[in-house]
């Protein structure tokens, strides 16, 4: 049999406590299976950089609309020198990027016709003068076929007319000084015979002439001379 038992110790023990779930920090915990969610960060700063780096935007907000600046004086003639350069460059090349089979021929053909020109030009006698300028006028062109003929009918004629001039003209070396697409700048030797009333023996004069060749209609006429 079991002993009662009185007093407090005889109370109905009483139920513990209930223990609370700890409370989590919302910071860095998610639910399982669920993707973390990132904030998107505010570009607007990285766009007032830009606006106050890129010369396109005008700071007093009227966009689009460009500022246009002037060349300091005295820029212009470096860029006129560097436009001459160019130029020259695009001749250079273009006489150089030729077929050098086509170069050849123009300089021969050039060379040929500087020589029977000059030593048609450079003869005359006192009594075919007019005939002479005529068919010399066929062999010049420019400005230097209106220089010849003045300077035949002004100092020549008389001359030769007055002390009854004959000169026979013969080439004996000719060579190539310059060229390009259009002209051919030729350095004939002649020697030049000269009669006249009173000489019992003919006097032989040697030239040197620079005769600038251009080709007109396929021909190749004198359009300058130097005599030396």
């Amino acid at each position: 049999m079991t002993p009662e038992v009185s007093g407090p110790a005889a109370a109905a023990p009483s139920e513990a406590p209930t223990p609370e779930p700890a409370q989590t920090d919302a910071v860095g915990t998610e639910p399982a299976g669920t993707e973390p969610v990132v904030e998107e960060a505010d570009d607007t700063s990285g766009a007032d950089a830009d606006a106050d780096t890129d010369p396109d935007i005008d700071p007093a907000g009227h966009s689009g609309q460009r500022t246009r600046r002037r060349l300091p004086a005295g820029a212009g003639a470096p860029l006129a020198a560097l436009v001459l350069a160019l130029v020259a460059l695009a001749l250079v090349l273009s006489v150089s990027l030729r077929d050098p089979h086509a170069r050849e021929a123009d300089a021969r053909a050039a060379t040929a016709a500087a020589r029977s020109s000059l030593e048609q030009l450079l003869s005359y006698s006192y009594q075919t003068l007019d005939q002479q300028a005529a068919a010399n006028a066929a062999l010049l062109t420019g400005a230097f076929k209106g220089e010849y003929a003045k300077t035949m009918s002004t100092t020549i004629a008389p001359v030769a007319v007055k002390d009854e001039v004959t000169v026979r003209a013969r080439s004996y070396e000719a060579g190539v000084m310059g060229q390009t697409p259009d002209t051919v700048t030729v350095q004939v030797f002649l020697n030049q015979a000269k009669t006249a009333k009173g000489e019992e023996q003919p006097s032989v004069d040697q030239n040197r002439v620079i005769a600038t060749m251009r080709r007109v209609d396929g021909r190749w006429l004198i359009e300058k001379l130097s005599a030396y």
